[in-house]
């Protein structure tokens, strides 16, 4: 299968480059446009593992498909390391749409999204906010912000939580103010 390992600059942080392969269809012109698809790896993931492999086998199907890995994670950049934000994996999946629509092989009228486990909360939070996306795909979603403020067995009730988000909201000016 035809592929393409690609870098480009995050469009929401010129500071962090987004490293991501490309994977063709079959018999692949150039000259012709093509639907395309943007897979988000689960969280701790990377492109090489689950999003590549559905990345592939949608390429087998006729899509231009993308799989990146996530600002802070595998060979994309920033610091720290493995850093799991929500709102930036959201916004990556724009950032790489950015990107996808500088290839003239892309239809950008025909640009969906699938995420994996995490990615696939993203996938929808990203779909809500960028109507770029026509389409959206989820396997096993999480909703991480749940998970966060309840815990990954859902045991902790909206109402206990919330003495964690005074405290990180606290920190979070107390950390401005230093």
């Amino acid at each position: 299968m035809m592929n393409n390992k690609v870098s480009f600059t995050n469009s929401n942080n010129p500071t962090i480059s987004l490293s991501a392969v490309i994977y063709f269809p079959p018999k692949f012109d150039e000259t012709r446009q093509y639907q395309a698809i943007v897979l988000s790896h689960p969280g701790g993931g990377v492109k090489e593992q689950t999003a590549g492999t559905y990345a592939k086998k949608l390429a087998e199907k006729g899509f231009v498909t993308i799989a990146y890995d996530a600002s802070y994670q595998g060979e994309s950049g920033g610091e720290p390391r493995q850093l799991e934000n929500p709102y930036i994996r959201t916004e990556n999946i724009s950032a790489v749409i950015d990107y996808l629509t500088t290839l003239s092989y892309v239809d950008n009228t025909r640009i969906g999204a699938m995420g994996i486990c995490a990615g696939a909360g993203y996938t929808a939070n990203a779909a809500i906010q960028d109507r770029r996306i026509k389409a959206i795909g989820t396997v096993s979603a999480v909703n991480i912000g749940s998970i966060f403020r309840n815990g990954w067995e859902n045991n902790v009730k909206s109402i206990d939580a919330l003495p964690y988000v005074e405290a990180g909201s606290n920190a979070r000016t107390s950390d401005i103010s230093s």
